[in-house]
């Protein structure tokens, strides 16, 4: 998986390739008649990706194999990171489905009927979902060409607009879902929350590389979050272990050559400085990210386009630009916010 996409696609994918935490999910996502009929033991889950590389920094997916009414079916997440939905999400799914399908004629080149793929939609971001989850809402359709156009729903899983309480599953599940709905916006106030529910579990090979594992997220992505306010929280549960664990995550973050600079600030001993280098961090980072998905998608840049973008210190207009990379034709269109 493409780097700029990496701590989002590893913090979903270390979550829900536990086969546990998957089952959790399917219990809160899908609707309660599909899910009695569903198996939820065993579930085979995919490792592999079937995303467009281009959209790999807004999206990760999860395939999920089992039975329904003991016959294979397919569970498909799309799983959208971006902070407002995307119009074009189903027309993605589509291509997704048929790329599923197409794999697996090639897998079983005897298969006379393909397996049902259930999509689905796993939404965390800040603004409500108002796209449509039909196809059909897609095509100017007439009456007479309506048979002729491809027509499925998905199944929507908006975090943001879910009811904590009404989560059901472990602890660790609950967990991942604070994570995932506050990351971008406003994790502080549930962090102490959050140590301390990994906390007072027994710290076995599982829950310590889960708490790895988020630390590890919170530390590239977490806005509100620096290094010092996460040290600050950990002191405050009075976990030695947590913070024995923050402490390995930091460090191989940088043996992977990740700067947590960008996220938590420059570290030169004094908190101000921290804050400064973290705002300055991201708008370096989400330049980066711009250039690279521009570069990609329409070939090496102007030098007066790379200046246009390395000239915006703004978070905000980054953020409204590249939300437009998805739905716009042309650097212009996407720039527009900039110039």
């Amino acid at each position: 998986m493409d780097p700029i996409n990496s701590p989002h696609d590893r913090f979903f994918h270390a979550v829900f390739s536990d086969e546990e935490n998957a089952r959790d999910l399917l219990r809160n996502a899908l609707p309660g008649e599909l899910l009695r009929q569903i198996e939820l033991s065993p579930l085979q889950i995919s490792r592999e990706s079937y995303v467009d590389e281009h959209l790999a920094v807004h999206q990760s997916d999860l395939l999920i194999r089992t039975r329904y009414r003991d016959r294979p079916v397919f569970l498909y997440f799309l799983v959208e990171h971006k902070s407002q939905p995307s119009r074009w999400t189903l027309l993605q799914l589509l291509r997704y489905m048929v790329r599923i399908w197409d794999k697996e004629l090639a897998r079983n080149k005897k298969l006379k009927k393909l397996p049902p793929i259930i999509p689905m939609i796993f939404y965390h971001g800040a603004r409500r979902w108002n796209q449509p989850l039909d196809f059909t809402a897609y095509v100017e359709l007439q009456e007479s060409v309506h048979s002729y156009v491809p027509d499925f729903e998905a199944i929507l899983f908006d975090l943001q607009q879910t009811d904590e309480d009404e989560l059901h599953g472990a602890v660790l599940f609950r967990t991942a879902m604070k994570i995932a709905k506050y990351a971008h916006t406003h994790l502080q106030p549930h962090l102490r929350e959050i140590l301390r529910a990994v906390s007072i579990r027994p710290l076995d090979e599982r829950t310590r590389s889960f708490l790895k594992m988020f630390l590890r997220y919170i530390l590239q992505v977490g806005r509100d979050t620096p290094r010092a306010v996460v040290l600050e929280e950990i002191d405050k549960v009075n976990d030695e272990e947590a913070r024995e664990v923050y402490m390995t995550a930091a460090e191989e973050l940088r043996a992977e050559g990740i700067e947590i600079g960008r996220q938590e600030g420059r570290q030169e001993g004094r908190r101000e400085g921290r804050q400064e280098g973290n705002i300055e961090g991201r708008i370096v980072s989400k330049q980066e990210v711009l250039v690279r998905l521009l570069e990609k998608k329409f070939g090496p840049l102007e030098s007066g386009t790379k200046q246009t973008i390395s000239g915006c210190r703004d978070l905000n207009r980054l953020d409204e630009v590249i939300d437009l990379f998805l739905d716009a034709d042309s650097v212009e269109e996407i720039l527009q916010p900039l110039v």
